[in-house]
């Protein structure tokens, strides 16, 4: 083995055994690599998983199906069959101004939005009917859908923070 191998092999052996981390823990973790990555101009966005964590918590608040990813417009169908979109972010130094990703699609009953601190705690929640955010929330033709800002999930949204919060609390038990 040349110098480089075993360099490579050493750091690898040096590596935390994830599996015992937590999810929060998990995506601290993958937040600092992503940081370190972008640092040495590898990266050159912030892509996370936190979109599927999202969807993750918000199944185990209302149960139902998970919906796979090539569902169109919505991911979780609940036992009544409520259909929820799910749309997360992690705070921003754009505050209230921060825009989720657009709805291309009004084909689900109410969306939940997730917002998570820089430690990722889920520190808001709320619940949005969709005839809301067709009403209020301009079409933006460049991304061909509707973005709505966090100041406009706030004003018409339900405060479900809590709710969201104990479904993820309970999340590395699922």
């Amino acid at each position: 083995m040349n110098d480089v191998s075993n360099h490579d092999a050493s750091q690898a052996a040096a590596l935390p055994d994830v599996s015992r981390l937590s999810v929060k823990n998990l995506l601290r973790l993958e937040a600092s690599v992503v940081r370190e990555l972008r640092r040495r101009d590898l990266v050159r966005t912030n892509n996370k998983p936190l979109g599927d964590i999202a969807e993750h918590v918000v199944w185990l608040a209302r149960g139902g199906v998970l919906e796979p990813n090539s569902t169109k417009s919505h991911d979780i169908t609940t036992a009544s069959g409520h259909r929820i979109q799910v749309k997360a972010m992690a705070n921003r130094a754009a505050g209230s101004a921060a825009r989720f990703s657009p709805f291309r699609s009004a084909d689900y009953d109410t969306a939940v939005f997730l917002v998570f601190d820089a430690e990722f705690d889920i520190v808001e929640a709320f619940e949005v009917k969709s005839d809301l955010i067709e009403e209020n929330v301009r079409f933006i033709p460049h991304v061909a859908g509707r973005q709505p800002s966090l100041t406009q999930v706030r004003t018409f949204g339900t405060d479900i923070t809590a709710e969201m919060q104990a479904a993820y609390a309970g999340i590395d038990a699922a």
